[in-house]
């Protein structure tokens, strides 16, 4: 008898598993395609994130996530294209003067019955555009939304152009991102400020009675410059807390690798408020991604839509003693990104296999059974690793790239490639005939903070081209 009954308590419990998996598999799932701006590992592990540790435990954590321009437009322009930079010219553009046929992730879900929805910063929007793409916006894809709303300061001014009237202590260091490089102890609420803003329009989006799946992006600004969050977000990180990281010697290194000169702009103590700031808005994010999913439970929508967290890059908080992005250090390379998808992906997984933020846009595609864009994507599918977090994907290096000033009328580009242990950089001359100027080469198993150039050392000779024929094939692509 009691045989009977774990016999009949199993076929119960097997079958309503099978249950809830038939019914997600044949229900087309919503999407919650949340997208942070600057917010790197290093951040997020020293920050106190609370609601972002809830996510990673209800899905799957990458932890090698890699962006292909380490800054928003051209990252974004990539993501959402399933293109690398280097097909889309690596160029800070609209998109669709970069590659005016290709099919967006939004798109491609709205073409094919999804209610698409962009709020705040998706596709690269300036934090003082107005309210309404009708009203003047500079970037953004109308072929992509039925919605779209940008979310700038409730205290914008008059003007409309920063500096804004925000009330609260303002904090500045030395730097160079013109009149956003600056932290602000806020005296308004969460509300008044952009994330808050979107967080509430995200909110009323899933208000809506539709009648069909939703494709809903939030855009948050935060932990991006201008670094302003409420006061009470400053609380755990006095001043006096901050440490800044051993900024190495760079004497190995080609100059194009650095942005800041001389190291953390000669004035380390004054960084420290800089670093402060950093970490009060990343919590400030934090709060904002913990309602929007309260509001996501509030609606009974948890189990019936995908979640996807990342940020569009990393950021330097000091390594190095460089601060910001646009470079090609592991920091400034590497994002967050966490998925959860209802009835596939386990609790609190996590996947050391490298990928590509241009990965995300054939995951999504094929999970949702979508047909295929315009454009051949670059990216994979993750959906073997998301099913199964011990299954392995074949290698496949990482690449990132960035363009970098050296006089008015010339640049040069830096190509990446991260495969395995290393992370080797080339730079070359873009005008004319390209050449080559210099090499890095990393073995982040020994060298993990990136601080010994091995690329003049011939014992990493055969992996050095091997490397060096992945760029090559990359740069001709």
């Amino acid at each position: 008898m009691k045989q009977t009954i774990v016999f009949i308590a199993l076929f119960l419990f097997t079958s309503g598993q099978l249950e809830i998996t038939a019914q997600h598999e044949n229900e087309r799932m919503n999407v919650l395609f949340i997208i942070s701006d600057d917010l790197c590992n290093n951040g997020a592990m020293e920050a106190a994130t609370p609601n972002l540790d809830r996510l990673a435990g209800m899905g799957m954590s990458f932890n090698r996530a890699y962006c292909q321009y380490p800054a928003c437009c051209p990252s974004r322009n990539s993501f959402l294209s399933g293109l690398r930079s280097n097909a889309l010219d690596a160029r800070w553009e609209p998109l669709r003067k970069l590659a005016p046929n290709v099919t967006t992730l939004p798109q491609l879900f709205r073409e094919n019955g999804y209610y698409t929805a962009s709020i705040g910063k998706v596709f690269h929007v300036d934090g003082w555009d107005m309210r309404w793409p009708d009203e003047g916006w500079t970037y953004g894809d109308e072929k992509s939304w039925d919605f779209r709303i940008n979310c700038p300061p409730a205290n914008q001014g008059p003007r409309r152009m920063p500096p804004f009237p925000r009330k609260g202590i303002r904090l500045e260091w030395p730097g160079h991102s013109g009149p956003i490089d600056y932290g602000m102890i806020s005296f308004e609420s969460d509300l008044a400020q952009d994330d808050g803003q979107a967080t509430q329009e995200a909110i009323r989006q899933l208000d809506l009675d539709l009648e069909k799946p939703f494709f809903l992006a939030v855009g948050y600004r935060r932990p991006h410059a201008p670094f302003v969050a409420p006061e009470a977000y400053f609380w755990p990180y006095p001043l006096h807390t901050m440490r800044l990281p051993d900024p190495g010697d760079r004497s190995d290194v080609t100059d194009l690798a650095f942005n800041v000169k001389p190291l953390n702009y000669g004035d380390p103590e004054a960084m420290k408020k800089m670093k402060m700031c950093y970490l009060a808005s990343v919590s400030f994010l934090d709060s904002q991604v913990g309602r929007l999913l309260q509001s996501l439970e509030d609606h009974r929508m948890m189990d019936s839509t995908i979640v996807i967290f990342f940020s569009d890059h990393g950021f330097q908080l000091g390594e190095h003693g460089e601060w910001h992005k646009n470079n090609l250090f592991e920091e400034s390379a590497r994002s967050p990104l966490i998925i959860r998808i209802p009835g596939v992906t386990r609790d609190g997984t996590g996947s050391d296999v490298p990928v590509e933020l241009v990965d995300i846009y054939p995951t999504l595609q094929e999970f949702c059974s979508l047909p295929d864009p315009n454009q051949e994507l670059a990216g994979r599918s993750l959906l073997p690793v998301l099913k199964d977090p011990d299954a392995t994907l074949p290698d496949k290096p990482a690449f990132t790239q960035v363009r970098r000033r050296i006089s008015e009328t010339e640049s040069a580009m830096g190509y990446s490639v991260r495969w395995k242990k290393y992370r080797y950089n080339e730079w070359w001359t873009t005008g004319g005939k390209p050449e080559r100027i210099a090499a890095e080469l990393y073995d982040l198993d020994a060298d993990p903070d990136s601080e010994v150039n091995m690329a003049e050392d011939a014992s990493y000779e055969p992996v050095l081209k091997e490397l060096a024929r992945m760029i090559a094939a990359y740069r001709s692509e």
